[in-house]
C-alpha cells in the first residue's frame, strides 16, 4: 500500500506519502494559493521521493475543520484524482491528524489528556479531545468551535496538553490554566496518512467522501446578517 495524503485545510497546507510503514511528508509554499498549484505540486513532490502518481494506490485527505475554501479545494482535488485512478479515499479530520502527530512522537509515557487545537479565525478555535494511556490514542466528544476562553477542560484526571496553531495563538489562555502548549508537531498530512495506512480511518470511494466543517462559512454568516439588518 502506497497511501498519498492532502492537506489544504491550512494556509501552507502539507502533502505527505506513506510507504512500507515509513511516512515523508512537506509544507506547502505559504505565498502561493492551494487551487494554483494543485495537483501539479502534487507530481512534483512525488518525484522528490522517487514516485509517480501511476506508484499510488490510496489517497487521504484532510477534511476539515480549517479554511472553508480550503476544505473545498482539497476535497474536489481529492475526488478528481480519485476517480480518474480508481484509488479508494480515506477522509481524515484536522483534529484526528493533529491528535496524531503528538501520538507519533510518543513510544510511551504517563497518560495525557490532548486538546487539538486549530486556529478557527474569528477569535474561535476548533478543538477535539483525546486520551492517550500510554499506549493509544481514544476520541473523547465530538469535535467543537468556540472561544478559546469558553473551551472546558476541567475534570480530567491526566495532565493536559494542547497541541496545534490555536495553542499557539492563544498560549496565553492555556498556561493561565496550567496547561502545557505544544505547536503541531508534524505536518498535518503526515497523521493523515499514518492514520489511513494504519486503517483506522476507512477507505471509502470518491463520491462518499464528506467534508467537516463544525460552523457554518462565512458567506452563509454575512448574507444572515444582511437580512437582519434589512
Amino acid at each position: 500500500m502506497v497511501v498519498l495524503a492532502l492537506e489544504t485545510v491550512t494556509p501552507a497546507g502539507s502533502l505527505a506519502l506513506s510507504r512500507e510503514g515509513h511516512v515523508a511528508a512537506t509544507m506547502q509554499e505559504t505565498g502561493v494559493p492551494h487551487a494554483a498549484r494543485l495537483p501539479l505540486a502534487l507530481v512534483d513532490w512525488l518525484a522528490t521521493q522517487g514516485q509517480r502518481l501511476e506508484d499510488v494506490t490510496h489517497l487521504a485527505v484532510v477534511c476539515g475543520p480549517g479554511s472553508f475554501t480550503g476544505v473545498r479545494i482539497g476535497m474536489a482535488c481529492a475526488q478528481g484524482l480519485a476517480v480518474t485512478r480508481s484509488w479508494p479515499v480515506a477522509a481524515v479530520s484536522t483534529l484526528d491528524a493533529l491528535a496524531e502527530g503528538w501520538r507519533a512522537t510518543r513510544s510511551n509515557g504517563e497518560p495525557r489528556t490532548v486538546l487539538a487545537c486549530l486556529d478557527g479565525m474569528r477569535g474561535e478555535v476548533f478543538t477535539a479531545t483525546f486520551r492517550w494511556d500510554g499506549a493509544t490514542m481514544t476520541p473523547l466528544g465530538d469535535p467543537l468551535v468556540g472561544a478559546p476562553a469558553s473551551v472546558t477542560v476541567a475534570g480530567f484526571a491526566d495532565p493536559v496538553v494542547v497541541v496545534g496553531s490555536g495553542a499557539v495563538r492563544y498560549a496565553e489562555v492555556w498556561t493561565m490554566a496550567g496547561l502545557e502548549v505544544m505547536d503541531a508537531c508534524e505536518p498535518l498530512a503526515a497523521g493523515a496518512a499514518r492514520l489511513a495506512a494504519s486503517g483506522v480511518c476507512p477507505f471509502v470511494a470518491p463520491h462518499a467522501l464528506r467534508p467537516v466543517y463544525i460552523r457554518r462559512p462565512d458567506v452563509e454568516l454575512a448574507r444572515d446578517r444582511r437580512i437582519a439588518q434589512a
